[in-house]
């Protein structure tokens, strides 16, 4: 039987927080007496509006109305189910490459717990660390509520100095860390360096305990940049311990990881024993791309021969952001609209089950759309078009107009009549701005 303090949870899920905080006089408590130190009020009310935000984001943790949030902030900033169960499956892997039976891994920005709750899964032990005393209690009462008994935690702030305490007694095979990326004050801050805690100046130390580091870094952040900080760092370290000659790169993978159409993390695996290039693996949605830096240095696009479109694919996020379109465009013999336009099509006139075959191989590496017509842009083609599908998504690219005023320009409203591109073709023959209008496979 669910207690006061759950009951009152559930019962009032979908209630404002204002009128309830005018209509309660009495606040149910937790019966955990290690929660004794939270005022029953506050801890109500966050509760109630950290799982708002976490019904679509982590579903499973939503239906365990038994567990309980110190501040909304945490629901906000944790991962997402799908987020932490792919982090957890990488690690997972790593842990295979390395001949480990079981393993163990550190988490050492604990958070809410996602993340540990979901490497429990692939892992004999974890140990949870969080510098937040609320968050820490809470995770301790949340542990034992999701029944995820192979977590050991710990309340303390990881640094160059704190680290050996934390990590007594635990050997980990692979070290986890997600920085935060806020200031004391909430602002933001991109850079890898300026997180906290700070992992360019940690991975020396980190490497003395662990062969495998997984950093997990902003969205923003410059892939090539992030990477080049961290291998320099390991460089710095030895050339004070006096080597010389180090020339070797302990990045082993980046993962860009997108989903819902928008790219959502930045993972970077540091390998002790690696000195090869890195791969970089795009996760979208519905498959993966990986690819090394020495093919997307060299991946070179072609472009249309005439301005004749029947299929489209809008790439991933992650792909976007990786600056893969290149990639894309040699291993699957698609072409770019134009050089900015950063939209791919197929360069040939295909056939109805060629062009299924290979609609089929890039269905995971974003959205694809079937064109139906292709019209210069103009004031006639925006009356015609405006008029024929007045309830249609529209998107604008490489062209002197943004989404949102290419709509007016139109004249339509969101719907499903169509989906219409904006675009500027280049072929050898003509530059020039067009009307696509198709439909999402």
């Amino acid at each position: 039987m669910p207690n006061s303090f759950e009951s009152f949870i559930t019962e009032n899920a979908e209630a404002e927080i204002s009128r309830l905080l005018l209509s309660r006089k009495h606040w149910p408590s937790p019966d955990d007496q290690s929660l004794g130190s939270f005022d029953g009020k506050e801890l109500a009310v966050n509760t109630i509006e950290a799982r708002k935000k976490l019904r679509d984001k982590v579903p499973e943790w939503y239906s365990r109305t038994s567990l309980v949030y110190p501040n909304s902030l945490c629901a906000e900033q944790c991962s997402s189910s799908v987020t932490a169960h792919y982090k957890a499956a990488l690690a997972g892997r790593i842990l295979s490459l390395s001949g480990v039976e079981g393993g163990r891994i550190a988490d050492l920005t604990g958070g809410l717990g996602v993340d540990s709750s979901a490497f429990a899964t692939v892992a004999s032990e974890v140990l949870y660390c969080e510098r937040d005393r609320d968050l820490y209690l809470a995770a301790c009462h949340n542990f034992r509520e999701l029944g995820a008994g192979n977590i050991r935690l710990v309340n303390g702030d990881v640094s160059l100095s704190t680290l050996g305490d934390i990590l007594r007694g635990f050997s980990p095979d692979i070290i986890y860390l997600d920085p935060a990326r806020r200031t004391g004050d909430g602002g933001r801050v991109l850079s890898i360096e300026d997180s906290s805690p700070d992992v360019v100046a940690l991975v020396p130390d980190l490497f003395a305990r662990s062969g495998n580091i997984l950093v997990k870094i902003s969205p923003m952040e410059d892939i090539g940049l992030s990477v080049e900080k961290l291998n320099r760092s390991y460089e710095a370290f030895l050339e004070a311990s006096s080597w010389t000659g180090w020339n070797h790169n302990w990045v082993r993978e980046v993962h860009v990881v997108a989903t819902g159409g928008e790219c959502k993390e930045l993972l970077i695996w540091m390998d002790r024993e690696w000195d090869g290039e890195y791969t970089v693996i795009c996760r979208e949605d519905g498959g993966s791309l990986p690819f090394g830096k020495g093919e997307l240095s060299g991946a070179r696009a072609s472009f249309l021969d005439a301005a004749r479109v029947r299929f489209l694919l809008e790439p991933g996020k992650s792909i976007l952001k990786a600056q893969a379109c290149n990639v894309l465009c040699e291993r699957f013999g698609l072409v770019k609209l134009a050089r900015s336009t950063h939209l791919l099509s197929f360069n040939e006139v295909l056939s109805e089950e060629e062009a299924r075959s290979r609609l089929g191989i890039l269905a995971g590496m974003g959205r694809l759309y079937e064109i139906e017509e292709v019209l210069k842009m103009g004031k006639a083609a925006f009356r015609d078009i405006g008029k024929r599908f007045p309830r249609s998504e529209v998107t604008a690219r490489n062209i002197p107009l943004s989404s949102v005023e290419l709509r007016k320009r139109l004249g339509v409203g969101s719907g499903d009549d169509a989906h219409i591109f904006g675009v500027r073709i280049e072929t050898p023959f003509e530059s020039a701005n067009f009307l696509l209008v198709g439909h999402r496979i």
